[in-house]
């Protein structure tokens, strides 16, 4: 059978006729009832139902949930907290990263989990009371205490909390959610629920950082599915220019180009960008806002929570969700019913074909569950050993790639220190700190290029084509490559190391200036006094330059400074850079695992679909296939009735 996009058939135009009565709730209600009904008859799979009858259940509560979603340890709770103008979720500590909690307002902090009692052999709950049982039920610190109480075994799996924050008490739920990135695919499915429930997304990113791979295709799954998106950089005061970047990045999500590699659909690639057009980009300092919220009253205090950009964020909570919480469920009801439809239509329709004896169907199944069976017995897992491969020659490559950077530095600069005159060290002092993030730049880049070809292979391997044509697709998109250096970026600490060897030495050459002139103007050195000034202009150096940058501007182009600084400047490219690289490979290959798991996934549900049909093909008498093909004409003029009231539902609603 073929295989169909969500968007592949357009909802029928109903027929014409008087609009059915009720009010739109009640035909809403009687549309995704009858819609359900005939998803309950057909094998659909769950991903396309879960969220309709999840909205379906609590359309009309008075309530938006709002999913914050990022990839791991990027600042989801630091940023909840923020919001909640209390320190509540475990940052500090390692969380429990698989347990989404959710935050409404109550008058007093409690909470309550669901957990697996290993000890009992069943899922049970249990009421938590304050912040350190919070604090026990939701960090690793605390497991052997949930080991005691409940057996070796237990697991934490979902927690709910109640604390009296001003920015819940309108109606809005808080979903901390588990990390989309990572080599955890639970967590992204974990995720991808939390998703499928929420009424609008706060989607949290790393500062100064272009959105990686999973980020664009996390997003992308977000804004399909609700109408409110936000993307957030919570560290924004760390970072130079963050704001624009950050800018930068939302503008290219509202661009078709971006979305041509996903898709080779140019009206799909303009689709996904005009839906894109609607995520806003916020930039917030979550540490800025946690620290003045904790200081004392004054014009200091006002200055930071100005800086952090909260109150930003909380506007658009209040207009973008809250106020609009009515409206929000309306348009997802809609939206999601109609694509239920649509997946339901395509099911039926293949089903139909079936019944009706089309010997070209029956070819299409059983060549695919032959093609299937023969990539199990003949390649199996192999194409895991590829991406395995990958990441083991990278783990030998990038250090070699590292050091290799090293010498051409040493001959570079190093080697040349003694013959260089002042102006040559003044440009050396401004082009050796640029050289970590070339090196980074470069790694970065191998790492990409390694994967595509790890990709590249598997797809090749694969002349069944169970997985390859969607792999071709896939391997020069953002899908299944890591993040590209553009710009990349050594932390702030390995800078901050690099600025720090300047300003040292340059105390010191102040030092000897000042002893020299005091001797010159007294007749004799006063250490004391000189010291003063020679760190006083050492500290007033490092406070009133704005930038790395401009500081290393500011150097003397002694040889002494020139030593330090490359001295600094080799160990952030075999320390920090290296570290980075590595992570990116790692980060790199557990993605493409699980696109190509998920592409599995999703080949054999279909088969199963598809032996599904063949059984009723051959187990039912003609006549019973006649009764069977009857009934599946009979759904699909039940789905045009659908279809006829969701439009009347659209006009009285507006939407």
């Amino acid at each position: 059978m073929t295989q169909h996009r969500e968007d592949d058939a357009a909802t029928p135009e109903p027929d014409d006729g008087p609009d059915p009565a009720g009010t739109p709730e009640q035909l809403m209600d009687d549309t995704v009832t009858g819609l359900l009904a005939l998803v309950d008859e057909q094998p659909i799979a769950s991903s396309v139902s879960v969220p309709l009858r999840s909205l379906a259940g609590r359309w009309r509560e008075p309530f938006a949930r709002v999913a914050v979603l990022g990839e791991v340890s990027v600042g989801k709770s630091t940023l909840i907290n923020a919001l909640l103008k209390e320190p509540l979720l475990p940052t500090a500590v390692p969380a429990l990263s698989s347990v989404p909690v959710e935050l409404w307002y109550g008058p007093e902090i409690r909470g309550t989990v669901t957990l697996y009692d290993a000890g009992r052999g069943e899922i049970v709950e249990r009421d938590l009371a304050g912040k350190e049982e919070i604090k026990v039920y939701l960090t690793e610190a605390g497991e052997r205490t949930v080991t005691d109480r409940h057996g070796r075994g237990a697991q934490v799996l979902s927690a709910t909390i109640q604390i009296p924050a001003e920015v819940l008490a309108g109606g809005l739920r808080l979903v901390d959610t588990p990390g989309v990135g990572g080599a955890n695919p639970a967590h992204r499915r974990l995720t991808l629920a939390a998703l499928s429930d929420a009424d609008a997304v706060l989607f949290v990113v790393r500062s100064g950082e272009p959105l990686s791979a999973s980020e664009q295709d996390f997003l992308l799954q977000a804004a399909q599915r609700v109408d409110s998106v936000a993307v957030v950089q919570t560290h924004s005061d760390l970072v130079h220019e963050a704001g624009s970047k950050l800018d930068d990045d939302v503008a290219r999500l509202r661009t078709p180009s971006t979305w041509a590699v996903v898709t080779d659909d140019e009206e799909d690639a303009d689709r996904i960008a005009r839906l894109m057009s609607g995520v806003e980009g916020l930039s917030v300092s979550a540490r800025l806002a946690l620290g003045a919220q904790g200081a004392a009253p004054g014009p200091q205090r006002e200055e930071d929570l100005a800086l952090s950009g909260l109150s930003e964020l909380e506007e658009w909570l209040r207009t973008r969700v809250v106020q609009r919480v009515e409206e929000i469920h309306r348009r997802d009801m809609v939206r999601l019913t109609e694509s239920t439809a649509r997946a339901v239509r395509r099911r039926l329709e293949e089903l139909h074909e079936v019944l009706r004896g089309d010997e070209k169907a029956q070819l299409a199944i059983d060549e695919r569950e032959r093609r299937i069976a023969e990539w199990e017995r003949t390649d199996g897992d192999s194409w895991r050993k590829h991406i395995n491969g990958a990441l083991t020659s990278l783990a030998e490559d990038l250090p070699t790639q590292a050091a290799a950077r090293v010498e051409i530095l040493r001959a570079d600069y190093q080697d040349r220190f003694d013959e260089m005159d002042r102006a040559e060290r003044k440009g050396a002092l401004k082009t050796l700190p640029l050289q970590p993030q070339t090196a980074l730049d470069e790694m970065v880049t191998t790492v990409r290029e390694r994967l595509r070809e790890a990709v590249r292979v598997i797809a090749e391997r694969d002349d069944k084509d169970v997985i390859a044509a969607h792999l071709r697709r896939l391997g020069d998109s953002a899908t299944v490559s890591v993040r590209i250096p553009e710009p990349k970026k050594i932390s702030d600490s390995a800078m901050e190391q690099m600025a720090n060897a300047f300003v040292m030495a340059k105390a010191a050459f102040f030092r000897s200036q000042a002893q020299r002139r005091d001797k010159d103007d007294a007749g004799q050195s006063q250490p004391t006094e000189a010291d003063s000034r020679s760190t006083a202009l050492a500290v007033f150096t490092s406070l009133t330059v704005g930038t790395v940058k401009e500081l290393f501007a500011r150097r003397a182009a002694r040889r002494e400074d020139l030593t330090t600084l490359f001295d600094r400047v080799v160990k952030a490219v075999t320390g920090e850079v290296l570290t980075v690289a590595r992570k990116e490979a790692e980060q790199g290959c557990a993605s493409v695992t699980t696109v190509i798991e998920d592409l599995l996934v999703e080949q054999r549900e279909e088969v199963d679909r598809d032996r599904h049909d063949l059984r009723l093909v051959l187990e039912l008498s003609p006549a019973e296939r006649a009764e069977r093909l009857a009934a599946t004409t009979l759904s699909l003029r039940e789905l045009d009735a659908l279809a006829g009231r969701l439009a009347v539902v659209r006009e009285r609603w507006d939407l």
